[in-house]
């Protein structure tokens, strides 16, 4: 078997990318202001658009920031690392079992991670907070780096995502990834970015990837993570969890997301099926499921 070298969890930490302010909202937890991002697009990607607007950026407990997907109104899908504290690294051996790294910790209080939605920084609202995680209890990420969040109220005006629930992914296939990440200039985007074209390039259980993840090439990056890849359907067929190619630079956060030896790993949604549906149960909903392609 071959294995990849530690992989980086692609979360971004806060202070040095956001500013953010308080503002108070009667009868319910305060939401945050607005965010402002700094300057500068997923790697080599374009600006996203409003058809993928169930795409949110999450703030987790004013330290970091992550992607997520509204699945219902009061239900964000995303990767367990960005609701609990967690290693900054993992190596996973293709059984599922943990070879370095990964360890989960404690949850963040789930009313410490706020939902944005919006396109672009303009027009980032702060939606709602958690109220409660849904996870399957593990205690490491491999094979496990996947969390949904029950929030505190109903995000409207917004388009929920369909989830891919079936084993149907496959080599070869395209997807889109989606994110608040960062840009191949090492900063946060002005606007939610996209990637089309990204090629599935192994899918578990293999010789070489765990059993409930997929993997990509160059793509996403820090702040990408819990983001999703759509299918040419738009439905959410995996969650950013990690990547890297090994290198680091100090003056550019994003050198270790670029290049032809990145390799990006994605949690299916398909072997979390259990899960999500429990989490659907305790948000009183239902999933949109993928509306299979024409034959």
């Amino acid at each position: 078997m071959r294995l990849q070298p530690s992989m980086i969890l692609a979360r971004a930490l806060l202070p040095a990318l956001l500013a953010l302010a308080a503002l108070a909202c009667a009868a319910q937890e305060p939401l945050p202001e607005d965010v402002i991002l700094q300057t500068a697009p997923i790697i080599r990607g374009k600006a996203s658009t409003a058809s993928q607007n169930a795409v949110v950026m999450l703030r987790i407990a004013d330290e970091a920031v992550c992607t997520g997907s509204l699945v219902a109104p009061n239900l964000v899908l995303t990767a367990r690392h960005c609701v609990s504290h967690t290693d900054e690294t993992l190596l996973c051996a293709p059984d599922g079992h943990a070879l370095a790294g990964g360890r989960i910790h404690q949850d963040y209080d789930a009313q410490d991670i706020v939902v944005y939605t919006g396109v672009r920084e303009s027009a980032l609202r702060a939606r709602a907070r958690g109220a409660q995680l849904v996870h399957d209890s593990a205690k490491n990420l491999c094979n496990h780096d996947l969390a949904l969040i029950v929030l505190d109220r109903d995000v409207s005006g917004v388009p929920l995502a369909p989830l891919r629930l079936t084993e149907s992914t496959r080599i070869g296939e395209m997807l889109t990834s989606v994110g608040w990440g960062l840009t191949a200039s090492g900063t946060l985007p002005r606007a939610r970015m996209q990637r089309t074209g990204v090629l599935v390039t192994d899918v578990g259980p293999s010789s070489e990837t765990p059993s409930h993840e997929l993997t990509v090439g160059e793509g996403i990056c820090s702040g990408d993570s819990g983001g999703p890849a759509l299918s040419a359907r738009g439905a959410v067929v995996g969650v950013v969890s990690s990547g890297g190619n090994g290198r680091y630079d100090d003056a550019n956060p994003a050198a270790g997301c670029i290049g032809a030896d990145t390799t990006n790993t994605y949690s299916r949604v398909a072997p979390f099926a259990r899960l999500v549906r429990r989490a659907f149960k305790e948000a009183g909903a239902k999933p949109q499921l993928e509306v299979p392609a024409p034959r």
